[in-house]
């Protein structure tokens, strides 16, 4: 099997990008890609022809031209924290027990994708390949996403960027320090009539932030992200029983590439649409990990639904769970993430997000994210919460510029923040997207 996805790397790139809606696949929650710059009803990236009066700004919707596609961006910030924290090493240069660094010192590791304080490149990531458009018959092609920066580490899958095996030391990982280096998607993508079928690496479809930043419209991550997968390797298949439903079945390794025996879980979900105004999506993972000791039986889920209110604002709701038995013990989590966004004009959105995350009987050893865990600033039975508040201005179809503030508070445990004398912490900043 390994060898197999090996050769398809060499074909055509391999990874997944989850084309779980009848528009659009690769794009999150909160995509960017809109050609008019406004808030609609529909969805413009939806492949053409499906939306093709929402998508008038798609030149190229419908030519063989169209169909390659070679692109990018660049996002650049800081994130500051109230208690005036840096970040500080555990092990000098090395990677330490899934982190470049002590998640409870700088932004702590809950935040994902700010954990510096001060100023730092989170990703430079270079996308190309080929779409496809099984309508018209056998459509091949492919996506190869490549990333560097102080995010790539995340999106890191044992067996191809660093180290197959138990434990999550400095195993040859691609980079050191701050910055890291992946394929966060690397996928060959076959397409007929309803039929679509991706193999290789691709990003899981799990909790509320992509890791591309023009996909999310804040800067940091939402609290679900903390206990969800980032990426998988394997295959599946999506069918579109029709304009407003669609199936999806598959195999699939969270956070892994290659030694298919030892980590094996089903892919499954739906997306429904039940109306141009609601959308919603149910996707899980479940299976076996034996890389872990103990070879927990582990089984995350995350169901979507997102609401235009109207052409201005919208409502996202996300649920994402996690529960691994292994020796007899039977351990969970669950975030709840909610979030507001007003598109004011074409230059200027606003928007807010309540979440929360109760870590009832979690243990770090035994989370399925094993490659980007902050299960060290986690404990059993925390519940920890945050509200925000965020703005996107863009002057211009290639830049966005995200500022931020937010609040974090623990329930009962001061583990978190602040070297786990704080309970609490303030924290804001701004990123500049680049894209090209």
């Amino acid at each position: 099997m390994r060898k197999t996805i090996f050769g398809c790397l060499g074909a055509a790139a391999v990874s997944l990008a989850l084309q779980f809606t009848t528009a659009n696949v690769h794009a999150s929650l909160f995509s960017t890609c809109n050609p008019c710059d406004e808030v609609g009803v529909c969805d413009p990236c939806g492949p053409c022809g499906d939306n093709d009066s929402c998508n008038p700004c798609d030149a190229a919707c419908g030519t063989k031209a169209g169909k390659w596609f070679l692109n990018g961006h660049m996002e650049s910030g800081f994130f500051a924290n109230g208690h005036g924290n840096t970040a500080t090493y555990t092990g000098g240069e090395k990677f330490i027990a899934g982190r470049p660094y002590d998640t409870i010192s700088g932004n702590t590791g809950l935040l994902q994708n700010t954990r510096l304080t001060g100023a730092q490149i989170n990703q430079t990531y270079l996308s190309m390949g080929k779409k496809v458009d099984g309508r018209h018959g056998l459509d091949i092609g492919g996506t190869v996403d490549f990333t560097w920066g102080s995010d790539a580490y995340i999106v890191q899958s044992k067996g191809l960027e660093y180290a197959a095996g138990h434990g999550l030391g400095d195993q040859g990982r691609w980079g050191t320090g701050d910055y890291y280096a992946a394929f966060a998607q690397a996928y060959t993508e076959i397409a007929y009539g309803r039929w679509d079928v991706i193999v290789g690496k691709f990003a899981a479809p799990f909790g509320s932030s992509s890791y591309k930043s023009t996909d999310n419209f804040f800067y940091s991550w939402a609290t679900t992200n903390i206990i969800a997968p980032h990426t998988a390797a394997g295959a599946y298949t999506t069918y579109k029983v029709s304009d407003r439903l669609s199936v999806i079945g598959g195999w699939a390794m969270p956070e892994e590439f290659g030694e298919s025996s030892k980590h094996n879980d089903v892919l499954g979900g739906i997306v429904w649409t039940p109306s141009n105004r609601l959308s919603a999506r149910y996707v899980f993972a479940a299976g076996e990990n034996k890389y872990v000791a103990g070879s927990p039986e582990e089984f995350v889920h995350t169901l979507l639904t997102t609401y235009h209110i109207s052409k201005k604002l919208r409502y996202v709701f996300d649920w994402t769970y996690i529960n691994v038995k292994a020796a007899g013990d039977n351990k969970s989590a669950y975030g709840l993430n909610n979030e507001v966004i007003y598109q004011l004009n074409k230059k200027w959105s606003f928007g807010t997000r309540f979440g929360m995350l109760h870590a009832g009987e979690y243990v770090g050893t035994y989370v399925i994210d094993s490659s980007a865990t902050n299960a060290a600033a986690l404990v059993n039975g925390m519940e920890l919460y945050t509200i925000g508040v965020g703005a996107n201005w863009t002057p211009t179809k290639w830049l966005i510029v995200k500022p931020e503030v937010r609040y974090d508070w623990t329930k009962d445990h001061k583990t978190a923040f602040n070297s786990g004398a704080n309970s609490y912490q303030t924290s804001g900043g701004v990123s500049a997207v680049v894209k090209f």
